[in-house]
């Protein structure tokens, strides 16, 4: 999700009120948070915790869908739309690769 949003491991750390080595080794599976912390990481990144398990198949292009949503939020509507309709040039142009 980190990754998706385009967002550094230190930023998500900043905004979770973590060490940036911490988040990293959440990340790496070389450390496992707290409830707490895992909640903490979810709202730095704006999502719901159940966004952040580990995923397959169908599972990866949900969390691209969740990024955009993300991404979206606080927009208004005619801005949305733009965005939207920027995303779909771009995804029309690869289509036809």
């Amino acid at each position: 999700m980190r990754k998706a949003l385009r967002l550094t491991q230190a930023q998500v750390a900043e905004k979770a009120g973590i060490d940036t080595s911490f988040y990293g080794q959440i990340e790496r599976g070389a450390n496992i948070p707290s409830l707490k912390t895992f909640a903490a990481i979810a709202g730095a990144l704006k999502v719901n915790p159940s966004d952040l398990f580990g995923r397959s198949g169908r599972g990866k292009e949900r969390l691209y869908e969740t990024a955009i949503e993300v991404l979206l939020d606080g927009l208004d509507y005619k801005r949305k739309a733009l965005v939207l309709g920027l995303l779909k040039d771009i995804v029309s142009h690869y289509r036809t690769k």
